[in-house]
């Protein structure tokens, strides 16, 4: 006998039976089949809504939107209220570039179901990303357990963390990263790099080496991970990193430039010159490699190799940086009137920049012209009074000119307010010296040697003065250093270096 109403049961159930296996089908990925599951179900009043979500969103991953969203729109239609179909719309809307859209029914989302996580998470990423950062913690906080589990909420309320001051908080999300499993290496070095940026560069050292550790080595870890510790202040690892880097991308020129420029302010000068020879190679013609390579030439006093490479960077690139470092070794060369040149049409064309009034200077000083030189002096002293440079040469002119008296009281003075500058303790110990001040004398001289033992100079006069205190084992002793460092400080040319760094 036939019987109606057990006929539609079992259509009923035969139709959830394929919805079931539709949405089980498209987790596997096997989107036909379950394309076809999920039209069987189409039919069925009471489960075609379903259907029509699921056909939705399995167009979406095979990249067909615009029959995503038809799918879903009828979705819908039909039964309001499944959230599901809201959310996969989104998606959809989100990857057609229809923003508004997308963030409009995640609203919706959230007024049926005020806790729902991708929602909130959507709806605070567009909140930081238009810069309400508050706003966007707002939205994200009745979700925070879910928005912390994935790379991109963790990312999210980091952004937001730094734009509203909570550093500490942003520290404290490095736990909840090392929480996470499967992140990809991209995401990580992102989230490590706006840590490192903002105050927690240990926790973003933690968490790229975990994945170095792991066994990846690839160009990237390693490149940001030299950076991370470079905010870290641990150079040495920076170092390690950036070599690591090289083993993997050996041409990399921003590898090359920024190590050769980390060993150079840690004194690993043949190290840094070592980096620059390699980028040189690559590139030639960069004014910035050439500029690089010969700065450090010039402080190894490869004075012939600085030139040649300045000479061509300064050609290439006319600033008053390249200009002033050719200078430099023009000063190195003895070639005063060169250096002269150089330095007039740069003052010329820059007359408030006290450094450059003090290199003028000090090049006028060396070539003797002491009133051009005192004039220059002064006026780098008046546009920048806090500085050691152009005072000691002030009181050089002043001692050169027999002033001596004028010059230990500028001496005296400068070294109150700069107690560690070498070369005026040197200078001042000479004029008490030749004063008879010799206690004075003395502690200025010792004390210029303690703070630069290589000193030739210094170690130099105060043999003189112990000699004369009578103090003749001493003296011999001291004499002896001088020479034989004498011996080494004719290989080089230090002229150059007050250049370079005015406060040594």
């Amino acid at each position: 006998m036939f019987v109606p109403g057990a006929t539609r049961t079992c259509a009923a159930v035969d139709s959830r039976q394929a919805l079931r296996r539709a949405a089980d089908l498209a987790q596997q990925g096997k989107l036909k089949e379950a394309d076809k599951q999920a039209h069987l179900a189409l039919p069925d009043p009471s489960t075609r809504a379903v259907a029509y979500s699921i056909l939705g969103a399995i167009r979406l991953q095979q990249k067909r939107v615009a029959e995503s969203i038809k799918f879903l729109q009828n979705a819908i239609q039909l039964e309001p209220q499944l959230i599901g179909a809201r959310e996969t719309l989104a998606e959809a809307y989100t990857v057609q570039g229809n923003a508004e859209a997308a963030l409009n029914l995640y609203r919706e989302v959230l007024k049926l179901d005020p806790g729902n996580s991708p929602a909130r998470l959507a709806l605070a990423r567009s909140a930081s990303e238009k810069g309400n950062y508050r706003e966007s913690l707002a939205l994200a906080l009745p979700a925070m357990a879910d928005v912390k589990q994935s790379p991109d909420g963790l990312y999210l309320l980091a952004t937001d963390y730094v734009n509203t001051g909570n550093r500490s908080a942003v520290a404290d999300l490095a736990k909840d990263w090392m929480q996470l499993t499967g992140v990809p290496e991209d995401w990580s070095i992102k989230f490590a790099v706006l840590l490192a940026k903002n105050g927690a560069a240990s926790e973003a050292a933690q968490i790229l080496e975990r994945i170095n550790q792991s066994g990846t080595h690839s160009f990237a870890l390693a490149f940001n991970l030299a950076g991370v510790y470079l905010l870290n202040n641990d150079p040495k690892r920076a170092l390690e990193n950036y070599d690591a880097a090289l083993s993997v991308g050996p041409t990399s020129l921003p590898a090359l430039t920024q190590a050769a420029v980390v060993a150079e302010k840690q004194g690993e000068l043949e190290r840094s010159l070592s980096y620059w020879m390699r980028a040189k190679k690559l590139e030639p013609d960069n004014p910035e490699v050439l500029l690089g390579f010969g700065r450090v030439c010039l402080k190894m006093d490869l004075l012939d190799d600085a030139e040649a490479a300045l000479t061509k960077a300064a050609g290439l690139r006319p600033d008053n940086g390249y200009q002033y470092l050719l200078a430099s070794v023009k000063v190195g060369k003895k070639q005063f009137d060169a250096a002269q040149a150089i330095l007039e049409k740069l003052a010329g064309k820059n007359p408030g920049d006290s450094q450059l009034q003090y290199a003028l200077g000090s090049v006028l000083y060396l070539k003797g012209h002491l009133p051009d030189a005192a004039s220059h002096l002064a006026e780098s002293v008046r546009l920048q009074p806090q500085q050691a440079a152009s005072y000691y040469y002030l009181a050089l002119i002043a001692r050169d000119q027999g002033q001596d008296a004028e010059a230990i009281e500028k001496l005296q003075s400068l070294l109150k307010q700069y107690p560690e500058h070498a070369p005026s303790c040197e200078a001042l110990g000479e004029l008490l010296m030749r004063a008879r001040q010799y206690p004075e004398a003395e502690s200025n001289l010792k004390k210029a040697v303690h703070l630069d033992p290589k000193s030739v100079k210094a170690n130099y006069q105060l043999g003189l003065l112990l000699s004369r205190m009578g103090q003749k084992e001493e003296a011999d002793k001291q004499l002896a250093l001088a020479k034989s460092l004498r011996v080494e400080d004719e290989k080089t040319s230090h002229l150059q270096l007050r250049l370079l760094d005015p406060e040594q």
